[in-house]
């Protein structure tokens, strides 16, 4: 006789083991985040997802092999740093190499940069600013501000907004809910942080936008009832800019390679999916003073670094 007490937990394994194995095939047979063109009337935009082709591609050296930053001296010169070590780059498109390094600080979890005139910020991931001043001086000075954001704030991306005198930083992870992201502002005047966010971006207006089909919604939710929790990270921002021309606000989400376009108020008017092989983990987003809009990606397991400059409406 087959029943006995060890037939109900593997009954139980199998049930799951089926649930997850449907739910996988589901994902492999669908993208997830397809757009839908009814999502205007759902969500109030009115475009559909864009989708960005790649125009040029610079692969880096080795040395930035964790590329984390970018930033613009002129429309050919890139400010660039990478995850672990405290080193400030040049790099030259038309070179194509490295032609200037500064060491401003020890080992650290380096996220993203914004040159302002003569002086470079960094952002650290526990929301510590750098300031290297006259970076191009023979010895910038250094500083260092400490904010009230931390660790748990998993701070990204960092961006100049000239018009109100301030950074913007953007954070992975929202210590107060899961289902909105912050971004903060940094008041270059007192060398303070706002209290509270200036931006706050719901992930629930982003995810309607990419509904996917039936199938794959119900997958999502079997997924997520059996503990997946990595399916609720539809948007994680990685880095921001932003334009110069409109004051509009770009936020990059390494995962799913998407980019969020907002107003000076905090309205999404448009996404942009980027697309390619050669977007292995897009963790930095610049403008040039011409208009052109440039991602930077880390390494992935079977490629290089790189900069790409995508075809984007100047």
């Amino acid at each position: 006789m087959i029943m006995g007490n060890s037939f109900y937990p593997n009954f139980k394994f199998m049930t799951r083991f089926y649930l997850v194995s449907l739910a996988l095939l589901a994902f492999a047979c669908n993208n997830p985040l397809k757009s839908n063109n009814n999502s205007a009337n759902a969500t109030g935009f009115e475009k559909d997802v864009e989708t960005h082709t790649n125009s040029k591609l610079y692969e880096l050296p080795s040395e930035l092999e964790e590329i984390s930053g970018i930033s613009f001296i002129n429309n050919d010169v890139v400010l660039a740093i990478q995850d672990e070590e405290g080193i400030l780059y040049q790099y030259d498109l038309k070179q194509r190499k490295i032609t200037s390094e500064f060491k401003f600080g020890e080992e650290d979890d380096y996220e993203d940069l914004v040159r302002i005139g003569n002086d470079v910020y960094v952002v650290i991931s526990n929301g510590t600013i750098i300031r290297i001043k006259d970076f191009q001086a023979k010895s910038p000075q250094v500083e260092k501000f400490k904010t009230s954001l931390g660790k748990k704030n998993d701070i990204e991306g960092i961006c100049y907004d000239a018009p109100n005198s301030r950074l913007l930083l953007s954070d992975k992870e929202s210590a107060k809910d899961d289902d909105k992201k912050n971004i903060y502002a940094f008041n270059l005047n007192t060398m303070t942080l706002a209290d509270e966010p200036v931006y706050t971006i719901d992930i629930d207006i982003i995810e309607t936008y990419f509904k996917g089909d039936a199938l794959v919604e119900t997958s999502k939710k079997f997924l997520k009832m059996l503990g997946n929790k990595n399916i609720d990270k539809v948007f994680v921002p990685s880095a921001i800019t932003i334009n110069p021309k409109n004051n509009h606000l770009y936020v990059l989400s390494a995962i799913n390679k998407i980019i969020a376009e907002l107003t000076p108020d905090g309205k999404i008017v448009n996404m942009i999916s980027i697309e390619g092989q050669n977007h292995q983990q897009p963790e930095g987003i610049a403008f040039a003073g011409d208009g052109k809009l440039y991602v930077s990606n880390e390494a992935g397991k079977n490629g290089r670094a790189n900069i790409i400059e995508l075809e984007h409406a100047n």
